[in-house]
């Protein structure tokens, strides 16, 4: 599939290896992304797919590792789901712009519209503008009025899971988003209750909600829906905030730029970058 965007592909020497149920050893996956980083006749990074892997590759990295990088120029990195902890560590110790978008796997059945938003926003170096699917044109506004400020966010668990860590994101003076898959309401509302404990979500500019794929709520007459939830916790902050847009886990997806200063509508459920993301 990547010969279809012009690519010369080169392949991680640990992409292919297993154990268990991770990805080969942890330290191969560090080496291989520190190889990637570093190598200047690579020009951009592709994840072949996410997977709790991630956490422990970061974990096995030495953080001053990546020191060499600092004067250099950035290269575009891309993957999504749990690569959410990677997408933190590159845009905390390097300040890179990464991209939140589908990984190779997703590319071979992905549809026009995925595939039209990765060539705009990487191949075509155009600004990148999210707004609700084509298919039906839904969103919902939990809180309406507009911002502006640089994007920060990922996949919800795994944003829970840093918090108390070093690589925590902090979403202040940030437009915030997250996106979900295959879990509860009700773990959903933990992880956002948790962050909002851990004062993740102060002084946030906005905040952008994405696919929660096969998100469902428990069984039972006490269940709470979704947009329940979101307007329970995330209303009071009193932020532009709105539901539903392509972003994360669905068929339609959106490749956004992490990093990147950007405006949000909620009353329109649009986000749209100041300039082109790729250098």
């Amino acid at each position: 599939m990547l010969g279809h965007f012009g690519l010369d592909v080169v392949v991680g020497r640990a992409v292919r290896e297993i154990r268990g149920y991770l990805a080969g050893e942890d330290r191969s996956r560090a080496v291989d992304l520190l190889w990637a980083l570093k190598d200047n006749s690579i020009d951009a990074i592709w994840c072949a797919r996410g997977g709790y892997g991630a956490q422990r590759t970061v974990a096995a990295l030495d953080p001053t590792e990546l020191d060499v990088l600092n004067d250099r120029p950035p290269k575009p990195f891309i993957g999504f789901s749990d690569i959410t902890i990677i997408h933190a560590l590159i845009s905390q110790r390097l300040g890179w712009v990464t991209f939140y978008g589908p990984g190779l796997t997703k590319l071979g059945t992905a549809n026009e519209y995925t595939l039209a938003g990765v060539r705009s926003a990487l191949f075509d170096a155009e600004c990148v503008e999210v707004g609700p699917r084509p298919s039906d044109g839904w969103i919902t506004t939990l809180v309406p009025g507009e911002a502006e400020g640089i994007l920060a966010g990922g996949c919800l668990p795994r944003l829970a899971n840093m918090v108390g860590t070093s690589l925590q994101v902090n979403f202040a003076e940030r437009i915030c988003f997250f996106e979900d898959v295959t879990e509860s309401v009700m773990s959903v509302d933990e992880h956002l209750t948790q962050m909002l404990a851990a004062g993740g979500f102060d002084r946030c500019r906005g905040i952008v909600i994405g696919d929660h794929i096969n998100v469902t709520p428990r069984d039972g007459p006490s269940n709470l829906g979704l947009e329940q939830v979101f307007t329970d916790l995330l209303a009071p902050l009193g932020v532009p905030c709105c539901f539903y847009l392509p972003i994360g886990h669905g068929t339609d997806q959106a490749t956004l730029p992490i990093g990147a200063r950007v405006h949000f509508d909620a009353n329109r459920g649009v986000l749209r970058t100041a300039e082109p993301a790729v250098i």
